[in-house]
């Protein structure tokens, strides 16, 4: 969470005259970037002079602070000293070109390990795009005169230039009109797609997001473009968020605006929130006292979180609403088998574990029985869907929760998962469904070493206490798909209830015929029990594989004979 900030390249600097701003700044966001200290004008003013002063301040600051520090920015066709557009006027792409490289160089071996990420090139596209190429604003860096490279040429260079100069930073393109679906952003895309094939260093993608109330950009486009470019494997900065609204001559705005401009906020905020890609969510400032949208848009005002007293306006209260209320995110990764913890097709009945579901109970919850006898589907406002069918819960804890895929996914080619906490819904995730993925359950509960096994006389398999050859020993596994006479979701299972798939085993690679594969009587639809032969002439730990159909339960998997 950060905001732009101003130091000594103003007059006054608010950083060193007023308390407020420094005390706001310092306690409410954990990344800062100069809005203007960085700049070819301010850290550039004459071609053999560098003044890094500003900039060093707002660094100083960020570090007394434990912020991050993002960096802004390195190649712009604005905002440039005299020197360098009286030089343009008359220079050689090859002097432009050591400029240019001279100018990233030294500012980033300058902050060299303090600042993590760069807007290396800024506003580069162009707003008129034709065709299915990526047109280039004209500028002193393209084509008047340039660097001598054509298209999008001299952003790549700028990018080589600054991963040459620090290895390690995050380096960024930064736009403003790429919020939502159109040409601008596919040209960008084009672009960025371009650069991640070819592996030219880029790290991520900076969306600006000044916006106002009516509506852009739109939730369905904004999420989209964020998913694509992280699609990529790029991250998504919000750059400079502000919010215009109109006001009074007094610069005063009405409470309808103030509260649409913080719908708007926590609009935007929860989808960065939602996708993991977009890492960073920051202001253009966070003071209306200091702000660029009266001066720049008359009869506009009012932009950010905070107003000119430095009081928190109904903005700040949306975002931190934003933050405490996101949906969880979902990743298919995460939702893995209870026993094996391996990935991938989920199996009717199968016990999952799923992980990442960042919102739940801060301890841990337990299975519990319903009013009907059922294992309940709702664990202290926990509930995991399949397609729409609230599934079994067997424990739930923010970050971790185990469930049992309903019996209706049999049949079908893939089911939608879906998390909830509260009433706060996570997003959708498409997961393959197979008829069997079965696991065998572990003592450590780590999904490899000695298997959850009785021996026949009820004890705990082990080392110490080994299975004898031609004796039976009772497998405990999840996975295995229906059963012959139905099961309900949640219900303890009945005595006994075979498996519709063929139930094979192996003990150290001999077959150990099967006496029972099925329900596992007072259990939980779901958990399979397999009766197993253990076959003569084997000593020590075994591997142990069950399969189901043609599946094989987990390798690693262990019992111990004599």
């Amino acid at each position: 969470m950060g905001a732009a900030a101003d130091a000594s390249e103003q007059t006054p600097d608010p950083l060193a005259t007023e308390p407020l701003y420094a005390s706001t700044l310092g306690t409410q966001y954990s990344m800062l970037e100069p809005e203007n200290a960085m700049k070819w004008a301010a850290i550039h003013p004459a071609q053999s002079t560098y003044n890094f002063a500003p900039g060093d301040e707002l660094v100083a600051f960020a570090e007394a602070h434990q912020m991050h520090i993002r960096g802004h920015n390195l190649c712009w066709d604005v905002y440039n000293p005299a020197w360098v557009n009286t030089l343009a006027a008359t220079a050689t792409p090859a002097t432009m070109s050591a400029v240019l490289q001279d100018h990233i160089n030294t500012v980033m071996t300058h902050y060299k390990g303090q600042v993590f990420a760069w807007d290396v090139v800024n506003e580069a596209v162009s707003d008129s795009q034709t065709g299915t190429g990526t047109v280039m604003k004209d500028s002193i860096w393209y084509n008047q005169p340039g660097i001598g490279l054509t298209g999008t040429g001299y952003v790549e260079q700028a990018l080589q230039w600054a991963h040459a100069a620090d290895p390690n930073a995050l380096l960024f393109y930064n736009d403003y009109n790429i919020e939502d679906s159109g040409a601008k952003f596919n040209a960008v895309y084009a672009m960025v797609k371009d650069f991640v094939t070819r592996g030219v260093p880029i790290n991520g993608v900076g969306i600006q997001m000044h916006l106002d109330t009516t509506g852009y950009p739109s939730s369905a486009g904004l999420t989209q473009n964020i998913q694509m470019l992280t699609a990529l494997g790029l991250q998504v900065h919000i750059t400079e968020m502000d919010v215009k609204i109109p006001v009074d001559s007094n610069g005063v705005a009405t409470a309808a605006y103030l509260q649409a401009q913080a719908a708007t906020y926590q609009r935007i905020l929860t989808i960065c929130l939602q996708n993991p890609g977009c890492t960073a969510f920051q202001t253009w400032g966070f003071t209306d006292a200091h702000s660029w949208i009266p001066s720049s848009y008359p009869g506009f005002g009012d932009a950010l979180p905070f107003d000119v007293n430095y009081q928190p306006k109904p903005a700040f209260n949306s975002i931190i609403a934003a933050l405490q209320t996101v949906p969880p995110v979902l990743n298919s990764a995460g939702i893995v088998n209870a026993a094996s913890y391996a990935g991938g097709a989920v199996a009717p009945g199968e016990l999952v574990t799923i992980f990442q579901a960042n919102f739940g109970p801060g301890t841990l919850v337990g299975a519990q029985l319903n009013d009907s006898g059922l294992v309940s589907s709702n664990l202290s406002g926990t509930q995991v869907f399949f397609d729409g069918t609230a599934a079994p819960l067997i424990y739930a804890l923010a970050g971790v929760v185990s469930a049992v895929v309903p019996y209706e996914v049999s049949g079908k080619q893939q089911t939608v998962v879906q998390y909830e906490y509260n009433g706060v819904a996570s997003n959708n995730v498409t997961v393959p469904v197979a008829q069997s993925a079965p696991a065998i359950f572990t003592v450590n509960a780590s999904g490899t070493g000695p298997g959850s096994v009785l021996n026949s006389d009820n004890t705990l398999n082990t080392v110490a206490n080994p299975a004898a050859g031609g004796s039976y020993i009772v497998v405990f596994a999840t996975g295995g798909g229906t059963v012959m006479d139905g099961a309900t979701d949640g219900a303890i299972a009945p005595t006994t209830d075979l498996q519709t798939l063929p139930v094979t085993a192996t003990i150290g690679g001999v077959t150990a015929p099967v006496l029972y594969a099925g329900a596992a009587p007072g259990e939980v639809n779901g958990v399979m029990q397999v009766n197993l032969t253990v076959p003569t002439g084997l000593s020590g730990a075994q591997p142990l594989i069950v399969t189901v159909g043609n599946v094989p339960s987990q390798s690693g998997v262990t019992v111990a004979v004599k």
